[in-house]
């Protein structure tokens, strides 16, 4: 069988998601499963036989969160900027080593992934958890053109760390 890919950008970094509905929990039964771009972030649904075995039941994210050494700058009106590090990322959020945070506190990020390469701004993320030693952040507001390079970062850790057609 032909290799899923994303309709949208073409990139065979896909996820199957949660179902969304009954008419997606029906869909199933017939191996029409709904999927995730992790790059442009674009939703679907496509056939695939053999999904529902190896769907993730056990993880609810729709990104696969990737391992990642990210340096990152929390700007937050509370305190001056301060630097911290990213220890994984998807499209959607990252896990910030670090505490002080309240649980649904808004933080703003500029994230630098290597020496040369321009920042990214991730002008809102919530803080969606807390661990002892870090937080989970979602991201709820990012520019395009800062959203395009968060994708050329992913992609280089996808293509680093995983094969193309990651949990179908």
């Amino acid at each position: 069988m032909k290799s899923l890919r994303c309709p949208n950008c073409g990139t065979p970094f896909v996820r199957v998601t949660p179902h969304e509905g009954t008419v997606e929990r029906l869909l199933s039964r017939f191996n029409m499963f709904p999927f995730r771009c992790q790059l442009c972030t674009n939703r679907f649904r496509a056939f695939y036989p053999g999904a529902r075995q190896n769907t993730q039941t056990f993880d609810r994210r729709e990104f696969k969160r990737l391992f990642a050494s990210i340096e990152a700058q929390v700007l937050d009106e509370r305190q001056s900027p301060f630097l911290n590090r990213i220890t994984d990322i998807s499209m959607a959020g990252c896990t910030l080593v670090g505490t002080g945070f309240a649980k649904g506190a808004f933080v703003e990020l500029v994230l630098k992934p290597t020496s040369g390469s321009e920042e990214i701004r991730i002008e809102t993320a919530m803080v969606c958890s807390i661990h002892p030693a870090s937080v989970g952040l979602r991201f709820l507001e990012v520019e395009q053109a800062d959203k395009e390079r968060l994708s050329q970062v992913v992609l280089g850790l996808l293509v680093s760390q995983t094969n193309p057609i990651m949990n179908v």
